[in-house]
């Protein structure tokens, strides 16, 4: 894994610097529609969330986020025709069969079609109305890290261009994010090496708010695959009302501390936690680099959720390795493709 966190610094500089020749097939036609139907599985999921945080007020549009099994036998957006619908997929493989399914539903209705994928010979990219390659390479391990940065970078260009946003000034704050993704590295690095304890953890929660909520989610789904173990996530607010009550002198908590609506709870929310366990991490863009803190430079229009979830990706490659594991390697090789959740 260490190998595909390294290259996200030129994958990402590369969607930037190529973003029109990316987006040239995207139809004048799906230009303002009114109703965006996403949906994805896993850290494309997280990467869907990501993104309907970060624009839908920005472009006054409504933007459904559905697990593909949710979308196709529980939610009625697919099965209602509507014109000014559209339904985005997400799928790095392309191979996924629950999201296949869904194309298929939006087809029989009359709804137009985007896929998302980084093989345009997959089943999903030639089942789409209209296919967005996404230039990551490829990506032959469970958990994702350049397949996840890659996913919102694309999504959030596309769907800017489709509202007819200018993309000038979000693309000037990525390249100077992506800049800072190497330091970040290295300091998150720093931070395992001091904490070696934080392998033995039994259990973990994560919290964040607003668009680092989803962020927060990516993180809890990296380390749970990596390092096997119980982690739990919440949105800020919903982690005060309950569980917090996990919060004791043993327990392992990763707090997302960064500007917004929010700041002044997760200020308390920090408070809190410093007093009841030492096991505590907080990713700020407001504190110093400390014992407890990894400091992240303030990129305002993303949140900085691009150099977060990279301490995420450091953590959950660099822990398994004190306790003997590659996360690289295959656990279940065969497990998706033997339960039928997607194409061999």
């Amino acid at each position: 894994m260490w190998t595909y966190i390294d290259e996200q610094k030129d994958v990402l500089t590369n969607i930037l610097n190529q973003e029109e020749k990316i987006l040239s097939s995207l139809p004048d036609a799906f230009i303002n529609k009114k109703e965006i139907i996403i949906t994805a599985s896993g850290s494309s999921l997280n990467a869907a969330m990501l993104v309907k945080t970060m624009l839908e007020k920005e472009i006054g549009c409504l933007i459904q986020v559905e697990t593909p099994f949710q979308l196709r036998y529980y939610s009625p957006l697919l099965h209602l025709p509507h014109k000014h619908k559209l339904l985005i997929v997400l799928s790095q493989t392309g191979k996924s069969i629950g999201t296949l399914e869904c194309l298929q539903i939006a087809k029989n209705n009359y709804i137009p079609t985007i896929a998302i994928t980084a093989d345009n010979k997959s089943p999903i990219a030639i089942q789409a109305d209209t296919h967005i390659n996404m230039p990551c390479g490829k990506e032959p391990v469970g958990p994702k890290t350049k397949g996840f940065t890659a996913t919102v970078l694309t999504l959030h260009l596309m769907i800017m261009k489709l509202f007819q946003l200018s993309s000038q000034s979000i693309i000037k704050e990525y390249h100077q994010s992506i800049n800072e993704l190497p330091q970040n590295i290295q300091h998150a690095k720093k931070w395992c090496e001091e904490h070696n304890e934080w392998a033995k953890a039994k259990a973990m929660s994560i919290v964040g708010f607003g668009i680092n909520y989803p962020t927060a989610r990516e993180g809890t789904l990296k380390i749970l695959e990596t390092m096997q173990i119980p982690v739990m996530n919440f949105d800020m607010e919903e982690f005060m009302h309950g569980p917090h009550r996990t919060i004791v002198n043993h327990s392992y908590l990763i707090m997302v501390e960064t500007k917004g609506a929010g700041e002044v709870l997760m200020k308390n929310l920090i408070h809190f936690a410093k007093s009841k366990t030492e096991n505590h991490l907080i990713i700020s863009t407001f504190q110093e680099a400390n014992q407890q803190t990894i400091h992240i430079g303030e990129y305002p229009m993303t949140s900085s959720w691009l150099n977060i979830v990279v301490i995420f990706q450091v953590i959950c490659t660099y822990l398994p390795e004190i306790n003997g594991m590659n996360s690289s390697d295959p656990i279940y090789g065969d497990f998706a493709t033997t339960v039928g959740t997607r194409i061999a």
